[in-house]
C-alpha cells in the first residue's frame, strides 16, 4: 500500500529502483519519558526528536508534486513530510509539537470514558478499552488512527517528536468506523505494516527534512519488546504447480520470487520478508506466482457435474424454507467461518482463510443465529424469528464430515399485531410449530444463556438445530406457499443509526369511520417512517366506540434522529388522520 510496494510488485516485470535516499549518519539516542503498558498491542516503537532552525517557504519538486498531482491540501512542514513518506513507504508516522507535550507519554488502554478533540477539530467521546497515547494533561492520540488538536504541529512548529510504531492490527480494527474518523494511517495499520521498517522510514524522514532546511537537533528513542521470528517456507515448484494447474520451471519460479523480494537459502528455504506478513503457506506463494503468470494465462479446466443426482431434495429444501417464511420467519445467510473462541475438538482449520480472525469452519448454525439476534436487538427489533439452512463440516475420527442442518431461533414478541403484541415467543411456540412434522423436537430446544451475551436485554432466546433430512420427508405433505416466488424484492441496507418509535391510541366514536381511518393509516408515508403496525384494538359495541393503538417507527439512514425531527414527522402523519370525522387522540389537539 505504497509506491515502494507497487514498485516491488512491478519489479517482476520491469527493473525498478526502490532504493530511496536515506540519512546515513549515526543518530544519537536520548531517554524519553515514555511508558508502554500495552506491549503486546504495540511491540515496537520509535520516537525521533528533531529540531530545525526554520521551516521552508517552498518545497522541492518531488515533495511539491505529491500535493499538486494528487490534489492534496498541505498542513504544515512536518506533517506534510510524514504524509509523503507514508505514501512512499507504507509506514504511517505521527508528528507531535514537542513543546506542547506535558510530562510523561503513556501508551495504554483508555480506562474511563474521555472527551477528545482530533487534530481536525472533531470532538469525540472515547470509550473504555481504546488504545491511546496520553501525557500528563490527557489523551493526545488515538493510537494508529488520529492525533489530538492540543499537541498537533502548526506552521510555526520547529521542534517536533515523530512517532513510528507497529500496532497489532486487531487493536486498531473497527476504531475508525466506530468514531467515523477514517485516516490513511488506520487503513494501513488495520491491514498490517512492516514491523522492522522503522529505522529506514525515520532515516527517510530525516533525509527529506535535511533536504529542505538545516537541522539543529536530532535524537532517537527506540523500544522493541518482541523478537520477530523468521518465517521460512520450503521451495517446491511442484507444490505450487499442482495448486495452479501450471507447469512453470524451477528457474522461472526462483527468479520470480527473487524479483518480488523473497530470498532463497542454499538449503532451498524461502525467507518471507517482514513486509510480506500476508505470506504464511504454499497457497500464498501460489497466488504470487499466479499474478506473475497472469490469471488469464493459467490453463483452463472444464468443470464436471454429476447430472445423475435427483432434483427432488433441492425442491424439498425450497419448500421447507417456504414453510418457515409462511410462519413469519426470515432466512439468515451467514459466513461459515468462525474465530478461535468457538473452536472445539471437531473443528476444521482452514489453510488459507480470508480473515485471520476467522480461520475455522463452524460446526453448528446456532452460534451464527445468536449473533444475528444480538445484531437485530441492538437495532430495536423486538420480534425476532430467524432460520438458516446450510451445510456444516466437522472432523470425525480424522475424516471430514459434511452435514446439512437447519436451525431456528426466536426472541421477543410473538408478532407485531394487536393479537400477538403482548405475547412472547417461547418454547411452546416452537413445539407447536413443529407439530406438523413427524418428529419430536421438544428435547432439542435450548434456551440461550443471556449471561454469556453482549446484551442488556433479558428477553429469553430459544433455539433449535437439527439435521435437515429429518424434516424433508414430512414437508412433502405440508401445504406451503412459494415463499421465494417473488423475485422483484430487492435488498435494502439496514441503517446503523438507532430508531425511534411513537405509540398513539386513536379513539373512533363512529364505527362507520373505521374503514377510512384504516385506509388513511395504511397510506401513511414520510421521510423517516420505516414501519408501523397495530398493537391494540378494542370495539365497544355498546356505545359504538372503537379504540385502536398504533406504533410508528422512525429511522434515518444518514444520522441519529433528533426529537424535533420525529415531532415534525409525527405531526405530518397525524394531520390527515385527525381530519377524519369522529377520529381523535384523547388529550391531543386535533390541529397540532
Amino acid at each position: 500500500m505504497s509506491l515502494v510496494g507497487l514498485a516491488r510488485d512491478l519489479n517482476v516485470f520491469f527493473k525498478c529502483n526502490i532504493n530511496l535516499p536515506l540519512y546515513q549518519e549515526e543518530i544519537p539516542s536520548f531517554s524519553l519519558n515514555f511508558i508502554n503498558t500495552e506491549k503486546e498491542k504495540c511491540s515496537s516503537i520509535s520516537f525521533l526528536k528533531l529540531e530545525v532552525k526554520s521551516t521552508p517557504e517552498v518545497y522541492k519538486d518531488y515533495l511539491e508534486n505529491y500535493f499538486k498531482d494528487l490534489g492534496i491540501k498541505k498542513n504544515n512542514f512536518f506533517t506534510d513530510v510524514s504524509n509523503y513518506v507514508n505514501y512512499e513507504m507504507g509506514q504511517p508516522t505521527h508528528c507531535y509539537d514537542y513543546e506542547s507535550i506535558e510530562g510523561t507519554i503513556y501508551l495504554e488502554l483508555n480506562k474511563d470514558p474521555s472527551k477528545f478533540t482530533t487534530l481536525l477539530g472533531k470532538k469525540l467521546a472515547l470509550d473504555n478499552e481504546d488504545l491511546v497515547f496520553r501525557d500528563d494533561m490527557g489523551i493526545i492520540n488515538i493510537a494508529g488512527i488520529m492525533g489530538g488538536l492540543r499537541v498537533a504541529c502548526k506552521k510555526s512548529t520547529t521542534k517536533v517528536l515523530i512517532e513510528c510504531a507497529y500496532f497489532q492490527p486487531e487493536s486498531i480494527i473497527g476504531k475508525a468506523i466506530k468514531y467515523d474518523i477514517h485516516s490513511d494511517a488506520s487503513h494501513k495499520f488495520e491491514r498490517g505494516v512492516d514491523p522492522l521498517s522503522h529505522d529506514k522510514v525515520l532515516r527517510r524522514v530525516i533525509n527529506i527534512i535535511q533536504d529542505h532546511c538545516e537541522i539543529a537537533e536530532l535524537k532517537l528513542h527506540s523500544e522493541d519488546y518482541n523478537v520477530f521470528k523468521d518465517n521460512d517456507l520450503n521451495f517446491d515448484v511442484q507444490v505450487v504447480n499442482n495448486i495452479l494447474g501450471s507447469d512453470v520451471s524451477e528457474i522461472f519460479y526462483r527468479e520470480s520470487l527473487d524479483k518480488l523480494g523473497f530470498k532463497i537459502s542454499p538449503t532451498n528455504k524461502i525467507h518471507i520478508p517482514t513486509f510480506r506478513h500476508d505470506i504464511s503457506q504454499q497457497n500464498d506463494l501460489a497466488e504470487e506466482l499466479a499474478r506473475v503468470i497472469g490469471y488469464d494465462n493459467l490453463p483452463l479446466q472444464s468443470l464436471k457435474f454429476d447430472k445423475s443426482k435427483t432434483i427432488l431434495e433441492p425442491n424439498l429444501k425450497k419448500k421447507l424454507k417456504s414453510f418457515f417464511v409462511d410462519n413469519g420467519f426470515t432466512e439468515s445467510i451467514n459466513m461459515p467461518f468462525i474465530g478461535e473462541s468457538l473452536v472445539n475438538s471437531k473443528t476444521i482449520q482452514v489453510d488459507n482463510p480470508l480473515d485471520s480472525n476467522r480461520e475455522y469452519l463452524r460446526t453448528n448454525l446456532t452460534n451464527s443465529l445468536i449473533e444475528n439476534v444480538i445484531y437485530n436487538e441492538k437495532r430495536q427489533k423486538d420480534s425476532i424469528k430467524l432460520f438458516e439452512m446450510s451445510d456444516i463440516y466437522y472432523l470425525n475420527k480424522g475424516e471430514i464430515v459434511k452435514e446439512s442442518k437447519i436451525a431456528v431461533i426466536v426472541s421477543g414478541r410473538l408478532g407485531l399485531n394487536y393479537s400477538d403484541f403482548s405475547k412472547k415467543l417461547d418454547k411452546s411456540f416452537l413445539t407447536d410449530l413443529f407439530k406438523l412434522f413427524d418428529y419430536d423436537i421438544e428435547d432439542r430446544i435450548i434456551e440461550v444463556d443471556r449471561a454469556l451475551l453482549d446484551s442488556k436485554i433479558k428477553t429469553p432466546i430459544y433455539a433449535l438445530e437439527i439435521p435437515t433430512n429429518l424434516l424433508l420427508s414430512s414437508i412433502i405433505d405440508i401445504e406451503t406457499s412459494d415463499g421465494f416466488a417473488n423475485t422483484s424484492k430487492q435488498y435494502k441496507p439496514i441503517s446503523e443509526f438507532p430508531s425511534s418509535y411513537r405509540d398513539f391510541s386513536f379513539s373512533i366514536s363512529n364505527e362507520a369511520m373505521l374503514e377510512p381511518f384504516m385506509s388513511c393509516i395504511n397510506e401513511s408515508k414520510s421521510k423517516y417512517l420505516k414501519d408501523f403496525y397495530m398493537f391494540d384494538f378494542f370495539n365497544n359495541k355498546k356505545n359504538n366506540h372503537i379504540k385502536v393503538g398504533f406504533r410508528f417507527i422512525f429511522q434515518s439512514d444518514v444520522g441519529t434522529l433528533k426529537e424535533s425531527d420525529v415531532s415534525l414527522e409525527v405531526n405530518s402523519l397525524l394531520k390527515p388522520i385527525l381530519l377524519i370525522d369522529s377520529v381523535d387522540i384523547p388529550g391531543r389537539n386535533k390541529n397540532p
